[in-house]
């Protein structure tokens, strides 16, 4: 495919804007066969016209052309690859090009260039082969925008400082340390001691590259530098350990913990063994005749330059040798500087800030690469920093290579498990810390005190593997412990992949041979059972009912008395005794008198291992006897009946009365005689229970003392007071009612919200109050109220109302009467219809009063398939709601207001239209319509 690549660009069907280019977020470029386009991120609008073929590298010229002919667009050679498309256009045609344009996921902008290069190709394969690109490109064009990670905000600075752990002192220290301002993180400490929100926008580079020289912010992937046409987030998810089979992988939780405690330490004191590289900083000082300070700072050559004494070779010394080597070299031009008692010139030296050293982490590592460290970290801080070994690493031999050898072996389980940090070398520049494939992994769960995923080295066996989890629980059962095991592929045979395998771990702590342990195994020890013996169980009415030890030769009153000793209510005559039998599991009664014939004799018995003893109480024989009391008390339910208990004392223990309450009377339903019982289901009778007799003043009879009534239930003005009102004794099931107080009414409150001067809760004056006397009352309405959609509530649901009609006519249906707890709401105007229901597109039309119910349902997007266009409603904003009505080929359909909302309901499933009821009506309907026809005209004749 040499040479240039042609195309005839489409004819556009109007002027293009200057700026069309290439789409937000396409990317866009062109060179020779074999060769990475130039990238290009531009961030416009979808192309249109010309401009598609300009975001597609191409560039338009003139060219000698017969007169009319479209100038043609041209391009770098292989700019794209159109084979691909022109073998599918070949095969393809133009109605299936074009559903393949409908089927896709485009942008709008995109689907009417793709057709309109169709249609302007008239046979040009090139052309048609641009449309092509276009569908394969997503939508919108920005999903291709090459995503770059913000610098992080004040408030991710504020909570990595809180995550960090690290105090005010210890940050300024580092900062100062690394040279940077020590008060640059002050104003987030300030934040974080008074609790106050953090700063808002995005920080400062200068906080950032802070924060990140101290390890409290991390470096885009941890230090990797993002190559081109790479996305890398600035903070990658850390996520926990990983889980196999319920199991976390042993050492992984410690390097993915999100924290900066172990970071390298960048201030304070370094061994004498550091040796100093380029990029460190050395301070030399010296006091006494001569008085100078010098920040001398390590070159790539590995060599400091004082004044007035030239440069000084210190790479690869330690202190103390740079430090002799500068008392020569000042002696040559200091003459008193020594280090002797006579010398009058004192010189000191110490490291100002350390230098960054760059490893390598390869391998089995969550996150490989190149990382920049301190000068002083090891290979712990590395490893941390790295988030350590991936599911597949090893933990056991970590290697760490310098100038092409293995310097160190590094075993991690020596420092997580014993504190052994002798292995844990100080990086130099250029070291390789390689993390192999782990070996055998076998986990261990149960009664351990570590379960978890360990790996074992060549030589270390179940011995190590429980060392390794610290050791067997107190209930772990030794005669319990099994391997779960995938057999090796040589010991496989049809059906038999896996295997348990019991292990004696008594025999193995003894001394004997240990188990064989293969990758992957699982290692499950158990707990001994829950089941006691040598166990007696006391119920019932003892002072202290438990689980006793049993003992041989118990006796029934001994764990009595260990239980200290009967109740106060204990039933004394018979108590059981229930006793395990092993053989079968089955347990027996025995029916034991605590008591022998013969008063104050103990009955006893031996008791056996396992048995369970009930004493009961006296009161468990007795029927209880309750009474109950409802209406306007307190505390109205259910209550004891105590002996000589009253309608009084009931309505004493139920609280009293509430507001409203009828105090004077209460009526008692007694339960009838079961002999005399007949149809009667309830004695009703009613109980004085004022403090004087006030004669026929009650409407009610009243009872006597003995409960019996003293006039016929229900007989108006019948019955006389009794002496001793309300001291009727009750008995077991009666219900005592109090009832309202005649005449009482409560207040009874409305609510009326919204445009209104004065919103709030309103009193009702009297039963006659209308909704124009309160709103009234509430001051009237503001003047954005909007009076159409002024809505009343009542127990939840609205019940319509015209309140403008109700101005006009005050005694008409639309000025309702109020109940207690209505609620008003006068709202704003809405200037909106909301469609909802079965529309492609729920949303907010702006209300139109020339659109009709059908063109709102139209400007949502249309009715989804399964809509039930007969059915459509409106709900005004008071409330109303009016439904189409279809009759046959005629049909009314409500007009809609602003502020209405318009549903469309769904068609139940199943349900189909019934034509032959359809046609059977229209029929009729003709028929109808024919016979008053000729009648009429017959009449006009």
């Amino acid at each position: 495919m040499g040479g240039p690549v042609t195309a005839v660009p489409p004819r556009s069907s109007g002027p293009q804007p200057a700026d069309a280019g290439a789409g937000p977020g396409v990317t866009v470029g062109g060179g020779d066969r074999g060769e990475m386009p130039a990238r290009r991120t531009v961030a416009r609008p979808p192309p249109d016209g010309p401009e598609l073929f300009r975001a597609a590298g191409f560039t338009e010229r003139p060219r000698a052309s017969p007169a009319g002919r479209t100038p043609v667009a041209s391009g770098p050679a292989n700019a794209l690859n159109l084979w691909p498309a022109r073998k599918w256009l070949a095969r393809t045609t133009r109605a299936r090009a074009e559903r393949r344009i409908d089927g896709n996921n485009l942008h709008r902008t995109q689907r009417h260039m793709a057709a309109r290069i169709f249609a302007a190709a008239a046979g040009r394969r090139r052309l048609s082969s641009i449309a092509l690109l276009l569908l394969g490109l997503p939508a919108p064009f920005a999903a291709r925008a090459q995503q770059v990670p913000g610098a992080p905000s004040e408030a991710q600075v504020v909570e990595r400082l809180r995550a960090s752990g690290l105090t005010r002192e210890q940050v300024r220290a580092r900062l100062q340390a690394m040279g940077r301002d020590p008060a640059l993180a002050d104003r987030y400490f300030d934040a974080i001691e008074r609790g106050t929100t953090a700063p808002a926008g995005a920080a400062t580079g200068d906080v950032v590259g802070a924060m990140q020289s101290i390890g409290v912010l991390l470096r885009d992937s941890a230090g990797v530098q993002p190559r081109a046409d790479t996305v890398v987030p600035l903070t990658a998810p850390l996520g926990g350990p990983r889980v196999v089979g319920g199991l976390p992988i042993f050492g992984q939780d410690i390097f993915r913990v999100g924290t900066s405690q172990f970071q390298a330490v960048a201030n304070g004191p370094v061994d004498p063994d550091y040796r100093l590289g380029p990029g460190d900083q050395l301070v030399a000082v010296l006091t006494g005749d001569v008085q100078l300070s010098y920040n001398l700072d390590v070159s790539r050559e590995g060599t400091i330059v004082i004044p007035d004494v030239g440069q000084v070779e210190v790479a690869g010394l330690t202190l103390r040798e740079v430090e002799d080597r500068l008392y020569e070299r000042l002696g040559r031009v200091y003459s008193g500087v020594g280090r002797g008692e006579g010398a009058s010139t004192q010189f000191g030296l110490s490291l100002g800030r350390l230098r960054s050293n760059q490893i390598f982490m390869i391998g089995e590592v969550t996150r490989p690469g190149a990382y920049q460290v301190s000068s002083v970290a090891t290979v712990f801080n590395a490893l941390y920093q790295a988030r350590g070994p991936n599911d597949n690493g090893s933990f056991r031999r970590i290697e760490v290579r310098r100038g092409g050898r293995t310097i160190r072996v590094v075993d991690v389980y020596e420092y997580l498990l014993r504190g052994d940090s002798r292995d844990d070398i100080r990086l130099e520049q250029g070291d390789v810390i390689f993390v192999p494939l782990a070996g055998l992994q076998v986990g261990i769960q149960g009664s351990v005190r570590r379960a978890a995923i360990f790996e074992l080295k060549e030589g270390e066996g179940m011995r190590d593997l429980l060392s390794f989890a610290g050791g067997l629980q107190a209930e772990a059962s030794l005669a319990r412990v099994q391997i779960d095991r995938v057999l090796p592929p040589e010991q496989r045979r049809p059906g038999v992949e896996r295997a348990l395998v019991d292990v004696d771990v008594r025999a193995l702590l003894a001394g004997g041979a240990a188990p064989r342990l293969y990758d992957r195994d699982i290692v499950s020890v158990f707990a001994v059972t829950a089941e006691r013996r040598n166990r007696v169980t006391v119920m019932g009415e003892v002072r202290r009912p438990g689980i006793y030890e049993w003992q041989p030769g118990q006796t029934l009153w001994g764990v009595i008395e260990r239980a200290e000793g009967l109740g106060e209510d204990a039933y004394t005559a018979r108590a059981h005794v229930y006793r395990y039998n092993p053989a079968d599991g089955s347990r027996s009664l025995l029916r034991i008198p605590l008591y022998a014939a013969t008063p104050g004799v103990r009955q006893d018995i031996q008791l056996s291992d396992r048995d369970s003893v009930v004493v009961f109480s006296r009161a468990a024989l007795r029927n209880s006897q309750a009474v109950s009391i409802a209406g306007f008390v307190k505390h109205p339910g259910n209550y004891v009946l105590a002996e000589g208990m009253t309608a009084r004392d009931l309505v004493l223990a139920a609280g009293g009365f509430v507001t409203g309450a009828d105090e004077s009377v209460a009526e008692l339903a007694r339960l009838p005689d079961p002999s005399r019982r007949g149809n009667v289901t309830s004695q009703v009778s009613y109980i004085p229970l004022g403090d004087r007799a006030v004669g026929a003043q009650s409407a009610r009879p009243a009872v006597d003392d003995s409960g019996s009534s003293a006039g016929r239930a229900g007989e108006r003005g019948a019955g006389e007071w009794v002496p001793g009102p309300g001291e009727v004794r009750l008995q077991d099931g009666d219900v005592l009612f109090v009832r309202k107080s005649p005449g009482y009414e409560g207040h009874r409150f409305v609510a009326i919200g919204g445009e209104v001067a004065i919103p709030g809760d309103y009193a009702l004056g009297s039963r006659q109050e209308r909704l124009v006397d309160v709103i009234r009352r509430a001051g009237g309405t503001t003047p954005e109220a909007y009076l159409p959609g002024l809505r009343v509530s009542r127990g939840g649901k609205l019940v319509g109302t015209d309140y403008e009609r109700a101005l006009r006519r005050p005694n008409s249906r639309y000025n309702i009467l109020l109940e207690p707890l209505d609620s008003i709401t006068v709202p704003t105007y809405d200037p909106t219809v909301l469609v909802t229901g079965a529309v492609n597109f729920s949303s907010r039309v702006l209300y139109d009063p020339r659109l009709t119910l059908f063109d709102y349902v139209s400007r949502s997007g249309g009715f989804a398939p399964a809509a039930d266009r007969g059915r459509v409603s409106v709900q005004y904003p008071d409330g109303e709601r009016y439904t189409v009505q279809r009759r046959l080929l005629i049909s009314s359909v409500p007009r809609v207001r602003p502020g209405s909302t318009v549903f469309v309901p769904t068609r139940p499933e199943g349900e189909k239209t019934n034509w032959g009821e359809i046609i059977t009506r229209a029929v009729g309907l003709f028929s109808t319509a024919a016979t008053l026809w000729i009648a009429i005209d017959r009449i006009t004749q």
